[in-house]
C-alpha cells in the first residue's frame, strides 16, 4: 500500500481509487459497531462489500510498482533503491502501529508479559504468518497486517525481478505461476480459493502460494498494457461510457452481484476490471476527480493502518460518557475522528519516519554495494 508520489492529472484517478478503497474499508470495520444488534444485518449488507478495498489495494500496487520502476535500467542499486524505499515506507509506521494497537487493545501493557503475543509481534514485524491455520489472513499481531504480509512479499520478488532488466516483468508472471498454480497443482488439486491451506511444511510457503497475490500480477498486467502506445481508444465518448460502465458494473458486483469474498475470482476480479477500464479510459480522456479523494488516497496508508485503533478509542470514549455505539452517527464520529487522525499521523509520523528511514538504508545499502564492489 505504498503511497503515490506522482499525482499529476495523469494518475490523479488512481490516487484517488486509493482514497475510495481507504474509505471502503474503514466503513467495513465500523459494521462491527452494530454486532448482536437488530441492525447488524443491515450493516453487514451495505458494508462488508466495502472490504473489496483491499483487493483494489493489490492491484493498484501491480500497477503502481510498473509505472514507477518504467524508467530503471534494473542495476543492483536500482533493486537495492526500489526495496530500501518500500520497506522504508511501510515498515516504521506499521511496527509503531502494532504496538500503539497491542496497548490499546489490551488496555495497557499487560501484553509485554504475554509470551505469545511477543512472538506474534516477531513474526509480524518480520512479515511471516503467525498462525498457519488461518489463510489467507495468518493472524498477526495487528490484524490489519495480513494485507502487508503479501505486500512486502510482492515487493520483495518485485525488487528482485527488477535486476533481469527487460525481463523483469516477464520473470515475475513465472515466478507466481510458479509459486501460485504450478506447486499447489502438484500439492493437492489447484484452488484459487484464497481460504485453501496447503499445509506446506516451509510454514511461509503458505503466503507464497495463496492465491490472492494473483491480484498484483494483474495489476503488473494492468501497469504494462498502460505504458503501450496501441492501448488506447480513440473516442472520448466511448471513453467516457467506459468509465461510466466500470463504475455502474463494480457497484453492481458488489451490492448485487456474485461477488462477496477476497480473491482474484471475486472482488479481485472487480477491482481488476475498474482500474483496467479507468487506466485504458485515461489515456484518451483526463480524468479529474475531486481533491478530496485523491488527498484521501495520500494519507491512504496511514489511514489503512490506523482505523481500527481509533475506531477503538473512540468507542471508548463514547461509552464512557454514556453515548450511544450502536448507531449510524457513531460510524460517522468514528469516521470522521478515524479521518482526521490519520492525517495528522501521516503529516506528523509517516513522512518523516519515511525519510528518515530511507536516508539511512540509503547510506548503509551504499556502504555494502561499495564493499561488494571493492571484493569482486
Amino acid at each position: 500500500m505504498t503511497p503515490i508520489t506522482d499525482t499529476r492529472p495523469k494518475l490523479a484517478w488512481i490516487q484517488a481509487l486509493r482514497g475510495i478503497a481507504v474509505v471502503l474499508v474503514v466503513l467495513t470495520h465500523a459494521r462491527y459497531f452494530f454486532l448482536d444488534t437488530p441492525s447488524w444485518e443491515l450493516a453487514e449488507q451495505w458494508l462488508r462489500p466495502g472490504a473489496m478495498g483491499v483487493d483494489l489495494f493489490f492491484v493498484i500496487s501491480g500497477f503502481i510498482m510498473v509505472y514507477t520502476t518504467r524508467h530503471m535500467a534494473g542495476t543492483p542499486a536500482d533493486a537495492v533503491d526500489f526495496l530500501v524505499r518500500r520497506f522504508a515506507r511501510i515498515w516504521p509506521l506499521y511496527a509503531l502501529i502494532t504496538v500503539v494497537w497491542l496497548t490499546v487493545n489490551n488496555l495497557g501493557p499487560g501484553w509485554l508479559r504475554n509470551p505469545s503475543q511477543i512472538k506474534a509481534l516477531m513474526l509480524s514485524l518480520s512479515f511471516q504468518p503467525v498462525n498457519l491455520e488461518k489463510a489467507p489472513f495468518f493472524d498477526p499481531a495487528l490484524p490489519l497486517g495480513w494485507t502487508l504480509n503479501f505486500e512486502m512479499y510482492f515487493y520483495l520478488i518485485f525488487g528482485l525481478c527488477l535486476l533481469l532488466g527487460r525481463w523483469r516483468l516477464l520473470m515475475l508472471a513465472g515466478w507466481i505461476v510458479l509459486t501460485v498454480i504450478l506447486l499447489p497443482a502438484v500439492k493437492r488439486d489447484l484452488s484459487f480459493d484464497i481460504l485453501t491451506n496447503f499445509h506446506f511444511s516451509l510454514g511461509y510457503l503458505n503466503l507464497m502460494t495463496n492465491a490472492i497475490i494473483l491480484e498484483f500480477l494483474a495489476g503488473v498486467g494492468i501497469g504494462w498494457l498502460f505504458l503501450q502506445e496501441w492501448f488506447r481508444l480513440r473516442s472520448q465518448t466511448v471513453a467516457w461510457h467506459v468509465v461510466f460502465l466500470a463504475l455502474c458494473a463494480a457497484v453492481w458486483a458488489l451490492w448485487g452481484g456474485p461477488a462477496n469474498f477476497h480473491g482474484p475470482k471475486q472482488w479481485g476480479a472487480v477491482a481488476a476490471l475498474l482500474v483496467l477500464a479507468l487506466a485504458l479510459a485515461s489515456k484518451t480522456v483526463t480524468l479529474v476527480p475531486p481533491a478530496v479523494l485523491v488527498w484521501l488516497g495520500t494519507i491512504s496508508f496511514s489511514l489503512y493502518l490506523t482505523h481500527t485503533t481509533t475506531q477503538a478509542l473512540v468507542h471508548h470514549a463514547v461509552a464512557a460518557i454514556g453515548g450511544e455505539v450502536h448507531s449510524w452517527g457513531h460510524v460517522l464520529l468514528s469516521t470522521a475522528v478515524a479521518i482526521s487522525a490519520a492525517a495528522a499521523v501521516y503529516h506528523y509520523l509517516e513522512v518523516r519516519l519515511s525519510n528518515a528511514s530511507t536516508a539511512a538504508l540509503r547510506a548503509l545499502s551504499l556502504v555494502m554495494l561499495k564493499r561488494i564492489a571493492a571484493k569482486t
